[in-house]
C-alpha cells in the first residue's frame, strides 16, 4: 500500500461507516479529508479526521459527500477502477479548476460536477501501458457525492476556450504508441571525447 497526503477539503462522512454498516444509517459526521491510500487491485480510500477527533483510514468515496442527506450510490458507480498499484502521485490541474464538467456514470445518467484533483499510478504493467493508461480526476457531483472518473467519461467546460459542442457520436481511439526519443534513430552518435558543454552530433 502507499498513502499520500492531499490538499484537505471538508466534507460529510456516512455514519454507518463507523458501525461496520449495521447501525448509524443515514447519519452524518462532519469530517476533514485529508490523505489517501493506494492498493493494488482495491478501492482508492482516504484518511479523514472527524469534528470529535478521531482519525478514521480506508474510507471509500461512496461513503463521503459534501452534503447530508445525499442519495447513496454504489462504490462501483462512483469509482470504475481499482488502483493500478500502490505507485500513486496526485496533482492538482490549474486549468480543471476553472472548468465546469459533466461526468457520465455506469448507468449512463450524466451529472454537473466540479474538479477536485488528479490520481495517477505509474510503473505498473497497465499505467504503462499505452492503451490501458488512466488516470482518476477527483471530482464533487452537484448532488452531493465524489467520485473518481477516467478522462473518457466527462466533458469539460471552459467559457473562454470550448465553444463547440461536444460530438454526438464520439468515435475517438485509444492511445496505443510510446513515444520514445532515443534510440529510434540510427543516424546520429554523440562524440562525448572531450570537455565540451555543447557536444556534438556526428552522423554515423
Amino acid at each position: 500500500m502507499h498513502n499520500i497526503n492531499i490538499k484537505h477539503f471538508y466534507c460529510y462522512l456516512r455514519k454507518e461507516h463507523l458501525y461496520q454498516h449495521k447501525t448509524h444509517i443515514g447519519e452524518y459526521d462532519k469530517v476533514l479529508v485529508f490523505g489517501a491510500q493506494s492498493c493494488s487491485g482495491k478501492a482508492l480510500t482516504f484518511h479523514v479526521m472527524t469534528d470529535y477527533g478521531i482519525v478514521r483510514s480506508r474510507v471509500p468515496i461512496h461513503m463521503l459527500c459534501s452534503k447530508p442527506d445525499t442519495k447513496h450510490l454504489p462504490l462501483d458507480y462512483l469509482q470504475l477502477w481499482d488502483c493500478f498499484d500502490e505507485n500513486v502521485s496526485v496533482v492538482e490541474y490549474e486549468t480543471l479548476f476553472d472548468c465546469r464538467a459533466k461526468v457520465v456514470l455506469k448507468d449512463r445518467t450524466d451529472h454537473w460536477v466540479n474538479y477536485l484533483m488528479t490520481f495517477d499510478w505509474y510503473r505498473n504493467s497497465y499505467s504503462d501501458e499505452p492503451s490501458q493508461y488512466k488516470s482518476l480526476h477527483m471530482i464533487e457531483l452537484d448532488n452531493g457525492n465524489f467520485t473518481l472518473q477516467p478522462n473518457n467519461r466527462i466533458y469539460w467546460k471552459n467559457m473562454s476556450f470550448v465553444t463547440k459542442p461536444f460530438p454526438k457520436t464520439p468515435d475517438f481511439l485509444v492511445d496505443n504508441k510510446e513515444w520514445r526519443c532515443e534510440g529510434v534513430s540510427d543516424r546520429w552518435i554523440i562524440d562525448g571525447e572531450d570537455d565540451q558543454y555543447y557536444y556534438d552530433l556526428k552522423e554515423e
